[in-house]
């Protein structure tokens, strides 16, 4: 048995941990292997209209319990709501009055919006940190101040159409000579899911950024990370692209990982 054969069972492996099931004549509800704050799974639905239009949604499950962990958005804190509608548009879903969030899509393009709607319930989890009154920055933002303080030329939230035509989302692009470096920011190292996810994204986009490296922030100041080396071999084993791990407190230590030069 090859390594690669180990990969590619991991991959598919991932892929089937989707489930789904009729709840209704029209309404399927599909369940991920990612967690909530809650550590509960991430739960979507997809509603099937007459002509065919698969509405998917997360039936306002997301800013609803965002909402119970004392975090609301609302036009008068604008920072908040900046930073919801950053991350919904960027990735093309909608916010409801009620606080679902939601894309339209035909069968044909299904898996992009279902991959879509995962990232950006995802991201917006990450907003719990806005729980506590002192954190006036998200870490992606942390980031980005440090990138700009040092004159770092890069695209934010750049987006790429890897196997399958599914899309798949960076926090920052780093264009050097001959490549570019893609940048994931993880909030939450101890959530393996995170791994997990960088890697799956990584294999979607085989064959597709060929000249692209990869660089997994972690924030391991505001946050516990004790799982490293698991973390670690999550990205060796599952990925043929080389990932590089960066604790945020070695971010000074990093030399050019962090820059324009290759």
């Amino acid at each position: 048995m090859k390594a690669t054969t180990l990969k590619q069972a991991y991959f598919d492996w991932l892929m089937k941990e989707y489930s789904y099931q009729d709840i209704d004549n029209n309404v399927i509800e599909i369940g991920t292997p990612f967690l909530d704050n809650d550590f509960d799974y991430i739960t979507m639905y997809a509603i099937v209209s007459k002509s065919g239009i698969i509405t998917l949604s997360d039936d306002g499950w997301t800013l609803n319990n965002l909402k119970n962990h004392g975090v609301t958005f609302t036009a008068r804190s604008k920072h908040k709501q900046s930073l919801l509608l950053d991350i919904t548009a960027s990735l093309g879903i909608e916010v409801a009055e009620d606080g679902e969030m939601y894309i339209k899509t035909d069968l044909d393009k299904f898996p992009l919006a279902k991959q879509r709607l995962l990232q950006a319930i995802m991201q917006v989890n990450d907003l719990i940190v806005l729980q506590d009154k002192k954190v006036k920055n998200i870490f992606f933002e942390e980031i980005e101040n440090y990138l700009n303080d040092r004159d770092v030329l890069f695209a934010r939230k750049p987006s790429f159409a890897g196997k399958e035509g599914i899309t798949v989302q960076f926090d920052f692009s780093i264009p050097i000579k001959g490549g570019e470096k893609l940048i994931r920011t993880i909030s939450n190292g101890n959530d393996l899911n995170r791994a997990k996810l960088l890697t799956m994204d990584t294999q979607l986009l085989k064959n597709h950024k060929d000249e692209a490296s990869y660089i997994a922030i972690v924030d391991d100041t505001n946050k516990i990370f004790d799982k490293k080396s698991e973390v670690e071999a999550i990205f060796k084993e599952n990925s043929q692209a080389k990932i590089h791990l960066l604790p945020k407190s070695q971010i000074a230590g990093s030399g050019d990982l962090l820059s324009n030069r290759a």
